[in-house]
């Protein structure tokens, strides 16, 4: 009998996979790697960021303001080990695609 696949956790482990792989170059190399940088607001030269890093064990996303006349700000950081990072960051994905869903069905 052929076992079902449940997308989500199939996405977790490969992502936690990865992280873990990964993990060890951070560790070789003594740098963080960048997963994703995503600007969230921009106002002329000045925007708000979220930038996402690999740093060793642990993935630390911080929101950041920056640009313009205006000093690096850091508004918020929030570090995740590398195992509950996929599942958080699988949440938020289902968080921010209800958010879209409702918006639309309440545009008709």
């Amino acid at each position: 009998m052929a076992k079902q696949i449940n997308l989500d956790s199939w996405q977790i482990r490969h992502l936690a996979g990865l992280l873990k792989k990964h993990t060890k170059d951070v560790i070789s190399s003594g740098e963080p790697i960048v997963l994703y940088r995503q600007i969230m607001e921009k106002e002329g030269e000045v925007y708000e960021e979220i930038i996402c890093t690999l740093a060793y064990s642990h993935v630390i996303e911080q929101r950041v303001t920056v640009g313009g006349p205006l000093p690096l700000s850091i508004n918020n950081q929030t570090v995740y080990s590398i195992d509950e990072y996929p599942g958080i960051l699988l949440q938020k994905s289902k968080e921010r695609f209800q958010e879209i869903t409702a918006l639309l069905e309440s545009s008709y």
